[in-house]
């Protein structure tokens, strides 16, 4: 047993790269949004349009992901959607023009969104039931890593050679780790002669007809809802400041340059670093419940938003890097999802419980993004630098403004959400199934 919980971290190493990149690009356009907008000639909602391409693959993916988790296996799902993650990053710093940009996206989309998907599958073949919260936790904490990179650094790196050829960077390195997936990964410990370590017999890998109706399943729960929708709203609030609008609400209110502003939004990756393992950690192996660390971190989240969106007038320069911190940590929270997904729901369809997590997330997230390029266009009092728009305070005022209603929203589902004790209680509600 001891060589097998050795080997699990090898295992996972080359996963948790790639899903570094996942992630990066999640978080890239805030940093290069007035470069894209000037390269293509673009207002926000057309880039909220662009960039939202990468959620709605998630959105798309996310059930037949989760199948392609359960019959595939992880391994292959990896480095297939590695390579295309890495083909799409190299075509969206090479576009010429606006559709080529789109289908880059759509291809960095498409093979982004079977990242956390497989690697949450195969860290249930590899960890106990008992540290699955943990290890959700650190899969949100390793994508942190990503946001890093994709904030501070990447801006870095585009003053230095130009947001196209750090896009076509990014995307050799990842083809590199996609080899790495398929090479090293291994499904599950019976693969390299090691004793199983999840608890309970393995059920057979399911059928296309049995994957098909786990679907419904999952949907028609009534125990599903709460964790779904509150997924779908707390990350549906954060992404659009985090992952498009924050530098350039940073430099266009507060005069930063963009490496500044991005080191400022980078405080929201350190949070989100911290706070996502802890999280689990907390809930696993502390209190041993769902719902109190879902409670604080939402209530926490709900909370810091009002106080960036409600005051009439921005909040102070000197704020702004404890607020992206504390927004981060709190944010850290929706890594609990995935296990309350999957233990509220049958254990023979993992993965279709996390592609079903994993619909109303990006489809909020892609909504939003959309959303908020909306009333950004409509508060635009007609200002431009360098061929792409200034928007004013009140712009951003409205925008963020949603993302408060909807982060309200996280709270309520917070208090919907079943507690399971850190156990599966599917079997309880269907004692005959």
């Amino acid at each position: 047993m001891r060589r097998t919980l050795r080997a699990r971290w090898g295992i996972v190493a080359a996963p948790a790269l790639l899903y570094i990149f996942s992630y990066f690009h999640r978080v890239a356009p805030v940093v290069v949004a007035g470069d894209l907008m000037q390269a293509f000639a673009i207002p926000a909602a057309a880039l909220g349009t662009l960039i939202a391409i990468y959620p709605y693959c998630f959105a798309a993916m996310a059930l037949p992901g989760g199948s392609l988790a359960d019959t595939l296996g992880p391994r292959r799902v990896l480095a297939l959607g590695g390579v295309t993650m890495a083909v799409g990053s190299m075509l969206f710093g090479a576009a010429p023009v606006l559709w080529v940009a789109f289908t880059g996206r759509l291809l960095v989309g498409l093979g982004a969104s079977v990242m956390l998907i497989a690697s949450l599958r195969l860290a249930s073949e590899w960890f106990r039931a008992h540290e699955f919260a943990t290890v959700a936790g650190s899969s949100q904490s390793i994508g942190a890593v990503g946001a890093l990179v994709g904030t501070g650094p990447l801006a870095v790196l585009v003053e230095a050679i130009g947001w196209r050829w750090s896009f076509v960077g990014i995307g050799a390195i990842t083809l590199v780790l996609a080899a790495a997936c398929f090479v090293f990964i291994r499904d599950k410990p019976e693969d390299l002669g090691l004793p199983r370590i999840a608890e309970g017999p393995r059920p057979a890998a399911p059928s296309l007809h049995a994957t098909i109706a786990a679907m419904p399943a999952v949907a028609t729960n009534p125990r599903s809802w709460p964790i779904l929708l509150m997924g779908s709203t707390m990350y549906g609030s954060f992404v659009p400041f985090f992952g498009l609008w924050g530098v350039p609400y940073l430099t266009q209110v507060y005069g930063l340059p963009r490496v500044a502003a991005s080191n400022v939004l980078m405080m929201t990756a350190v949070g989100l670093l911290i706070s996502a393992p802890l999280s689990g950690w907390v809930s696993d192996r502390w209190v041993g419940l769902r719902r109190p660390p879902l409670l604080v971190a939402t209530a926490l989240y709900t909370a810091i938003w009002g106080v960036i969106a409600l005051p009439a007038t921005p909040v102070p320069l000197g704020w702004l890097g404890p607020l992206c911190f504390a927004l981060g940590f709190a944010s850290g929270g929706v890594s609990l999802v995935f296990p309350c997904i999957r233990e509220v729901n049958d254990p023979r369809h993992v993965g279709v419980a996390f592609g079903c997590q994993n619909l109303p997330i990006f489809l909020g997230f892609a909504l939003m993004q959309w959303l908020t390029g909306v009333l950004l266009d409509a508060n635009w009092a007609g200002a431009t630098a360098a061929g792409s728009r200034v928007y004013p305070p009140q712009a951003y005022r409205a925008a963020f403004t949603l993302c408060f209603g909807v982060a309200s929203a996280s709270f309520l589902m917070a208090w919907l959400t079943t507690e399971t004790r850190c156990r599966n209680v599917w079997a309880q509600a269907h004692p005959h199934a």
